[in-house]
């Protein structure tokens, strides 16, 4: 029987409550329920398929791996929309609970499609899966190149694989929803992270990434990789400044579409992006 929407959210507050309890302010564990419980976007496609759906056309009749699933929400969008999606999750994160990530999922679909499982050491045979999205995931597993290297063996050599997670080159740490030095070393970070009344047990969890390392442990790996935030960007600034709501991103747009000008400031500009946008998201494609 699925959970009905209050039950839900009694569950994953008595999750985040006890997982985040000195991590993440209350106030911030509430937003992140309400979060969780909008996530799909207005059309009703889970908003991660409609992400890539500009640089990978979902096959027919898919079969999704959900690597690090949760509580089940991405797997259970894609369910509800006749799509074949699994998952697995170790559910490792934070202080730990009585309650699961992994119970909560499997009480809101009938069928067996979540398994619990470690990246590293995926059950599934080669080249299994169409699609193989880690949302934010892959920041929390020691061995990274183990983790992709796993990712890539079960997904078929047409399929794609999704990363997203934090790039640590930003003032801002997005777990603890605090101010952080870029790459700050973790005794220094704990220390900062007691000063401001926070427990460091996540800190030491976390394998600081960047948008560049994922590239780098990615290269040769696929035919192509999508750096999805620099596409959106090259998108937007073909459709002119207009389509940015910030005055400096339009001031750019408009130097772009100047002949002179445009190949160069449109290299510093996905540089930059490259260097300091907040959230990495990558796309790996195989065999066209």
């Amino acid at each position: 029987m699925a959970l009905t929407r209050p039950e839900l959210r009694d569950l994953l507050t008595q999750y985040r409550r006890q997982n985040w309890e000195g991590i993440q302010t209350a106030e911030w564990q509430r937003k992140i329920v309400d979060g969780m419980l909008h996530e799909d976007d207005d059309d009703g496609q889970p908003a991660l398929l409609n992400r890539i759906a500009a640089h990978w056309t979902l096959p027919r009749d898919p079969i999704i791996l959900d690597l690090g699933s949760g509580v089940g929400n991405f797997v259970v969008a894609c369910r509800q929309r006749g799509l074949r999606a699994f998952g697995v999750e170790p559910d490792r994160i934070g202080n730990g609970s009585s309650l699961t990530s992994l119970q909560i999922a499997g009480k809101r679909l009938d069928s067996c499609a979540f398994a619990a499982a470690i990246g590293e050491q995926l059950p599934f045979r080669d080249a299994t899966f169409d699609l193989v999205a880690m949302n934010q995931v892959i920041e929390h597993v020691n061995d990274q190149e183990s983790i992709l290297t796993e990712a890539l063996r079960v997904v078929k050599p047409d399929g794609a694989v999704y990363i997203a997670c934090p790039n640590y080159l930003r003032f801002y740490e997005p777990h603890y929803k605090l101010w952080f030095l870029p790459l700050m070393p973790k005794r220094l970070g704990a220390w900062y992270l007691r000063i401001r009344g926070r427990d460091p047990v996540l800190l030491y969890q976390l394998n600081y990434t960047t948008n560049w390392k994922l590239r780098r442990l990615l290269r040769n790996r696929r035919q192509r990789i999508v750096d999805l935030n620099g596409e959106t960007f090259v998108a937007k600034s073909g459709a002119g400044a207009a389509a940015f709501a910030s005055r400096k991103a339009r001031i750019v747009a408009r130097l772009i579409a100047t002949p002179a000008l445009g190949k160069m400031v449109l290299w510093i500009a996905l540089f930059y992006i490259r260097l300091r946008e907040g959230g990495s998201e990558i796309l790996a494609l195989g065999e066209a």
